[in-house]
């Protein structure tokens, strides 16, 4: 295996230096050119996606420069040889800084036989996602998040970042080195009844230990959320974590760990990871292994963040009345896909108490899509839409990263579809009726 860096930064937006900030490390990953998408030409699919990262990153400089943050930021773009020529440049021209990598490791070398034969199959980017184990390498910041293309980030996150270095000598602040747990106070976690065992401490036994509603292990160095859309009945605590959210703490260790993971191979047909994770979508590769990792490996390191809040994807709480049937539970009403009694329905969040966004559900802002969806779902979603709409206006008024005065005027607010939506950029449904932004 070969690997190739460049790195290339600039900056696209008007930024106030506030000195001694710890900075955060965004990641986002470029597997391919669109080659394989047969809607789109080479040009059109990369002119899509740039809409994604231009936005993306808007959202992040706000969050952090906009607010009393107390982080700063830096954007790195994973990028696959494969998408060097048509992603390098232009990522680089919006302020990100690109590193060319390659996968991880070879497939030849997985040991187990499923595995390595079945490594790119039932996933969007096959073994290309594993690009996102590389934020584990970026040990110079002190937290990296690892981002889709497709996510938003609507406030800051500060409260997390807290959380996860809490326990560091040089900024902890009350919270030191001699405390052993952090306070949730509103940290949006996923089930503040559940309580993490964490098997690495010996100070206190369980009895003496406080709640998980109350406070978090030290030990933790990761949040991510689940996907439960992925799983059947029964398999609920096996979800996947979900690809396109997740925050942790930088270490080569661990990065090593997952790839010895890997290559050892035990993925079993039908069964996932370990015989338990990942046998569904994405499986194979990180949504799987990532589940496998903290669900059974490292389960002291991990902790699942609440869905309705951080990378919402407005999704239904609930299994089809169908599924339930064929499931043989005699229990009336609804039951929650995440295996609890009572659970959030993420369709109905306040749009304030949203801290980032994923459009999978909702569907790409830059595909101008309105109507086809249920009432709840629609919604929220046309304001997490519009609140993609605000922030890449903003972005066009604040960007200096071009001299030309075809840049720095701003485009016209014309498009009549849905204009409360889509604030003027949408001039029929559909990705043909979207005025993009220009790069």
């Amino acid at each position: 295996m070969t690997t190739t860096t460049t790195t290339t930064t600039s900056t696209t937006t008007t930024t106030t230096t506030r000195a001694h900030r710890p900075v955060i490390a965004y990641v986002v990953t470029i597997t391919g050119c669109g080659n394989n998408d047969k809607r789109y030409t080479r040009e059109q699919a990369m002119g899509l996606i740039t809409q994604g990262a231009a936005v993306l990153r808007h959202s992040i400089f706000l969050a952090h420069n906009t607010t009393s943050s107390r982080y700063d930021f830096q954007m790195y773009a994973f990028i696959h040889p494969l998408a060097k020529s048509c992603a390098s440049e232009v990522f680089s021209k919006l302020g990100y800084t690109t590193l060319i990598r390659n996968i991880p490791f070879e497939k030849a070398d997985i040991r187990g036989a499923y595995l390595r034969e079945h490594i790119d199959g039932a996933s969007c980017c096959g073994a290309k996602e594993y690009l996102k184990l590389y934020a584990y390498t970026l040990v110079q910041h002190p937290v990296a998040v690892v981002l889709d293309l497709d996510s938003l980030i609507l406030q800051p996150l500060d409260d997390l970042f807290d959380a996860l270095l809490f326990n560091q000598d040089d900024d902890a602040g009350e919270y030191s080195s001699k405390s052993t747990y952090y306070p949730v106070k509103q940290l949006p976690i996923h089930d503040t009844n559940y309580h993490h065992n964490n098997s690495n401490d010996t100070s206190n036994n369980i009895h003496n230990r406080p709640p998980m509603k109350s406070m978090i292990s030290r030990n933790v160095s990761a949040f991510f959320t689940r996907d439960y859309n992925m799983v059947n009945i029964g398999m609920e605590m096996y979800a996947g974590v979900q690809g396109g959210f997740l925050m942790v703490k930088p270490n080569e260790e661990v990065f090593s760990e997952y790839i010895d993971i890997i290559l050892e191979g035990d993925y079993r047909e039908g069964q996932g990871w370990g015989g338990k994770y990942g046998y569904f979508f994405g499986g194979a590769q990180i949504q799987g292994i990532c589940a496998y990792y903290y669900g059974e490996i490292h389960p002291e390191m991990g902790v699942e963040l609440d869905r309705c809040r951080i990378n919402s994807m407005v999704d239904s709480p609930y299994f089809r009345i169908d599924k339930v049937r064929g499931s043989g539970d005699s229990g009336s009403g609804p039951k929650c896909r995440d295996g609890r009694t009572n659970c959030e329905d993420c369709r109905t969040t306040p749009l304030s108490d949203i801290l980032s966004a994923h459009f999978t559900l909702c569907g790409k802002p830059w595909l101008c899509q309105y109507g086809w969806l249920d009432s709840n779902t629609h919604n929220l979603c046309s304001k997490l839409h519009s609140e993609w709409f605000r922030i890449r206006r903003s972005f066009e008024e604040s960007r200096t990263d071009h001299d030309s005065e075809d840049f720095r005027q701003l485009p016209e607010l014309v498009g009549s579809f849905q204009p409360e939506t889509f604030w003027g950029y949408c001039k029929a449904p559909g990705e043909g009726g979207y005025l993009p932004v220009k790069i």
